[in-house]
Order: C-alpha cells, then sequence, then structure tokens
C-alpha cells in the first residue's frame, strides 16, 4: 500500500519533487566530482605535491559532503512540509504512523534514484574541468588522467539515499505521530503562540550556537595552518543554528516591515503581505538557510581572497563552486515554496485580489525572505570573520561597500526571479483550474 501512495504521490505532483530532484543532482554533481578529484591527487608519486594535492581534495571533499547533507536534510524537510495536508488526510482515513514514514522514506528513494546517474555524470564532466584546471596552475604535476572508479558513485549513492531518507523520516515524524483531527487542524492553520515544538526548536538552536561557538574556538586554538580549511565547517555550524532560528527570523524581520510598505504600500496588498508572512513565517523559513548560506560563504570567501596578494586558482574554483551551489539551492527551495501556492493565488483571485495586489504582496515577501537570509548570513560572515579573521587569514574589513552592495543586489536578484517565475504561471493558469 504504502509503496504504490509513494509512485502514486510522484506520479501526481511531479513538480513538488522536481525541486527534491534538482538538490539531489547537485549534490551528487559536487560529491562526485570531489571525490573523483581526490583519488587523482592520491595517485600521484610520492613527495610533497602528493601530500599537499591530496589534504586539499580531502578537504574540499569534507565540505562538499558535509554541505550536501545540510542542505538535502533542509529540502527534504520543506518536501514533508509542503505535504501536511495531504499526510494528515491520510492519517484521518486510518494510515497508521508507520505507513506515514515508509511512504515518505519510498518517496525520498524513488526521487534519489534516478538523481545518481545524472549526477555522477555531470560530477565526471566537473571532474574534467576542476583537473584541467589544477593541471595548468600546475598543482597536478604531470597532468594525471582522472581517476573515477566506482568509489565517487558509491559516496554519491550513500550521501543521497542516507541524508534523503533521514532528513524525510525526521520530518514525517510529528505528522505520522499526530492525531488525526489535530493533524487536519495544524495542516490548514497552524498553531498559534508558543508550543511545544517551538520550545524544543529554539532550544536546539541555542545548543547549535553554542556548538559552533565552541567549533569556532577550537580552530582558533588549533594549528593556524588548518584554520583556513575549517571556516566552511565552522560556517555550516552556525547555519545549523540559523536553520533551527528560521521562523523567529522570520517574523523578527516582519515585525519590521518598512519593506512590505513601502513595496506595497500601507493598502490591501501590504496587509495581505503582512498577514502572510506572520501565519507562514514557519513555511518560509526554510528559504532564509540556503540564502544564508550564499551569503555567509560568498563574504568569507571573497575576504579570503581580498587579504591574499595572490589567491591560488584553487581557492577562486572553490568560491565560484561553493557560491553557485548555494545559490542553486536557494533559488529552488524558493521555487518550490511558489510552485505549491497555486490555490493560495487561485484564491486571493476568486475573492477579488487583482494581479498587481498579487504580484506585490509576492514580491513583498521575497524581499522579507531575502533580507532576513541576507541579515543572517552577513551576521555568521562576522562573527566568523572576527572570531577566526586573524589565525586564517580573512579580513571582511579588505571588502569595500561595493562588494557588500553587490551582495546584497545579487540576493535580491536570486530571490526576486525565484517567486516571480513561478508566480507568473500561476496567474495564467488560475482562470483555467483552481
Amino acid at each position: 500500500m504504502t509503496t504504490g501512495l509513494a509512485r502514486t504521490s510522484v506520479r501526481a505532483r511531479p513538480s513538488a519533487f522536481a525541486g527534491v530532484f534538482t538538490v539531489l543532482t547537485l549534490s551528487a554533481t559536487v560529491v562526485t566530482a570531489s571525490v573523483a578529484i581526490l583519488r587523482t591527487a592520491s595517485g600521484l608519486p610520492p613527495g610533497a605535491a602528493r601530500e599537499q594535492t591530496t589534504a586539499m581534495g580531502a578537504g574540499f571533499t569534507v565540505v562538499t559532503v558535509y554541505l550536501s547533507i545540510f542542505v538535502i536534510g533542509q529540502v527534504m524537510a520543506l518536501s514533508v512540509a509542503q505535504r501536511a495536508t495531504e499526510n494528515a488526510v491520510l492519517r484521518a482515513v486510518g494510515a497508521m504512523p508507520w505507513q506515514i514514514r515508509r511512504m515518505v522514506a519510498t518517496e525520498a528513494l524513488l526521487t534519489a534514484l534516478p538523481a545518481l546517474p545524472l549526477g555522477y555524470g555531470l560530477g565526471v564532466l566537473l571532474a574534467h574541468v576542476w583537473q584541467d584546471g589544477m593541471t595548468e596552475h600546475g598543482l597536478l604535476p604531470g597532468g594525471p588522467r582522472l581517476t573515477v572508479g566506482p568509489l565517487p558513485a558509491l559516496v554519491a549513492a550513500a550521501v543521497l539515499v542516507v541524508t534523503s531518507q533521514l532528513g524525510g523520516l525526521l520530518a514525517a515524524h510529528r505528522a505520522a505521530r499526530a492525531h488525526p483531527a489535530d493533524a487536519l487542524g495544524e495542516a490548514s492553520a497552524p498553531r498559534r503562540g508558543v508550543t511545544a515544538g517551538r520550545v524544543l526548536r529554539g532550544v536546539a538552536a541555542v545548543l547549535a550556537c553554542a556548538g559552533a561557538g565552541a567549533l569556532t574556538a577550537l580552530t582558533a586554538a588549533g594549528p593556524r595552518e588548518d584554520a583556513g580549511e575549517h571556516l566552511p565547517l565552522v560556517l555550516l555550524a552556525y547555519l545549523v543554528a540559523v536553520a533551527l532560528a528560521g521562523p523567529a527570523l522570520v517574523r523578527g524581520v516582519t515585525a519590521a516591515a518598512g519593506a512590505v510598505r513601502w513595496i506595497v504600500g500601507d493598502g490591501a496588498a501590504g496587509e495581505l503581505a503582512r498577514a502572510g508572512v506572520r501565519a507562514r513565517a514557519g513555511r518560509l523559513s526554510p528559504a532564509v538557510t540556503p540564502v544564508a548560506l550564499v551569503v555567509a560563504f560568498t563574504l568569507v570567501k571573497l575576504a579570503a581572497l581580498a587579504a591574499a596578494d595572490d589567491p591560488p586558482w584553487v581557492d577562486l574554483f572553490a568560491t565560484v563552486l561553493y557560491a553557485a551551489f548555494a545559490a542553486c539551492v536557494a533559488v529552488n527551495t524558493l521555487v518550490m515554496l511558489t510552485a505549491a501556492r497555486r490555490r493560495e493565488v487561485a484564491l486571493l483571485w476568486a475573492v477579488g485580489a487583482g494581479a498587481g495586489q498579487i504580484v506585490r504582496m509576492f514580491l513583498a515577501e521575497a524581499v522579507l525572505v531575502g533580507v532576513a537570509g541576507g541579515g543572517a548570513g552577513a551576521l555568521v560572515a562576522l562573527v566568523v570573520g572576527l572570531s577566526l579573521g586573524e589565525v586564517a587569514g580573512v579580513s571582511l574589513g579588505e571588502l569595500g561597500g561595493g562588494v557588500w552592495l553587490g551582495v546584497g543586489a545579487g540576493v535580491l536578484g536570486l530571490v526576486l526571479p525565484a517567486v516571480g517565475l513561478p508566480l507568473v504561471r500561476h496567474l495564467r493558469r488560475v482562470g483555467v483550474r483552481a
């Protein structure tokens, strides 16, 4: 039964799983390329060049694996949350908790399996580009042939399958355990005020922040030459706290809603935007973390490059790779969130809202998400830069005002099209089918 439900769900809502598939494919791509480069470097003749290149490849592999685990867990949680009503209906008609969990696990597996070969193929292509650049800049002496083999595919498969299963099951745990009547009520109208889940999430955010602080202290006290390699892991540790505190960040930015008034004014559209963001703070929060990821990685990497007299090619490549990966995840998450709101657009249209009001409302929400994510990412970059800047050679003071403005403009350039394009599609279809 559960396998059939999972297959039917994937077939009936391909757009809902397209976002998950995209993130899984991107993750498989970067993991495959990193492991392939690590294998190629380990095949060099013994010597200092081999040790240096192998250590660099291992560092890339660790960061890309952790980064992939982080984003896959986020997108799986979002995917399950978007189907809260369906899961609640299944519970109401007699589905058992284990059946809900098994259905989610099967959906994750059905999405991960086709993403693996595509990501592997793209990863091999990326590894060739990576290897050519390293050879051209003298980082792979002798120009060895790229070594791929089955290991990159096995590592990518482990990351995709294990992380998607864990992310989906953790997200489905609450829906599976809830009483059917409570699940239906909360799916249609999330609870307000302080709840046990929100308290637990807040405590987890505080603990994650404390853990990130401890990791920062250990990195600062460790060998100076290793600090730069540990920076991405420290950033990810703080971003876990940002992910847990996402709803609170969205509510805090919404409370200051000056951006909403600036875009839509104080009329009906502005009130709709403010009320909508307040009501959906928990559902919009998954978009905050990828935006924060883009901003934090970009600022820290640019600061490291600015501090170096002659930045190595591999650092430039890593900056582009991490920023592009995080940006793709951010755009994909926003597209998933907007694509799931077709019925909401149809309802607004049916009760008399104009196309201009709906567009301005969604743009206001996009700006609020961009401000929350960009602000959180900048704060993480500042904390890491001030704590580890001296030992890691990262100085945010080296970045001019133009860089900060450029990053801010880049955030808006990510969030506005990612929200606007699915919205245009909704508006075109709204009079045809609700």
